[in-house]
């Protein structure tokens, strides 16, 4: 754990310090930065018993465009990469298949954990402004466009009329690269409000995570976090 948040602060620093370089180079007209954050799996399904505490992360690279006269506010629009990680105490047990089905893993000794990983490419546009040159607030919009979606379980290895005894007392690192009813495209509108370079940030994902049918779970995202850029 000592070791994770040491990585984390150093990653921190460098990011930082590589984002504001790259803001003195060019007059702050490009701006990178990238967000840490929770997702709330907002809805509820009977079948997807959704954990708590869902980490993600996602990075950027913005151009800004000054809106009239002044280069206090602006229009930014950029590419960038997100994560998401969505955890539950459900696991899919066919991922490849038109209608999903599962198997309830909270009460099963020896499970670890189950999650959906969604990786996006994203398009970005904000609108960015400055008061007193430190205080900003940015409101915006961003389109994520898939292009990785796996799942991976950690617990109990099952095989063939052990699912009512637990399993054969093995645990085990399951992994499936592609998964078949994930939504191509998601839609978030975003908020981001910060002194200096750091920010409160929120994300609310228009569209659910995957397709509407399939027996698959409705997944509305609502990231918070927080937002480390010098914009």
């Amino acid at each position: 754990m000592k070791k994770t948040l040491l990585t984390l602060i150093a990653l921190i620093v460098s990011a930082t310090s590589f984002a504001q370089l790259i803001a003195n180079k060019t007059d702050k007209k490009v701006t990178v930065g990238f967000d840490l954050f929770h997702d709330f799996q907002l809805n509820k399904s009977d079948f997807w018993d959704a954990r708590a505490f869902n980490q993600g992360v996602d990075w950027y690279i913005t151009y800004n465009i000054p809106l009239g006269e002044s280069s206090k506010h602006t229009v930014s629009i950029g590419a960038g990469m997100s994560h998401h990680n969505y955890y539950s105490f459900s696991q899919i047990l066919n991922p490849y298949a038109d209608t999903l089905q599962y198997l309830q893993c909270r009460d099963l000794e020896n499970f670890k954990r189950f999650k959906v990983n969604a990786n996006y490419v994203d398009i970005p546009l904000e609108l960015r402004f400055r008061i007193k040159d430190q205080f900003k607030i940015g409101v915006g919009f961003k389109l994520g466009i898939l292009v990785m979606g796996k799942t991976k379980y950690v617990g109990p290895d099952f095989t063939e009329g052990e699912l009512l005894t637990g399993g054969n007392g093995n645990i085990v690192h399951v992994k499936d690269t592609y998964i078949k009813n994930l939504e191509r495209y998601n839609y978030s509108v975003t908020l981001r409000v910060g002194w200096k370079w750091v920010s409160a940030f929120a994300a609310y994902q228009l569209n659910p995570v995957f397709e509407v049918g399939h027996n698959a779970p409705v997944i509305h995202p609502l990231s918070v976090g927080i937002a480390i850029a010098p914009f």
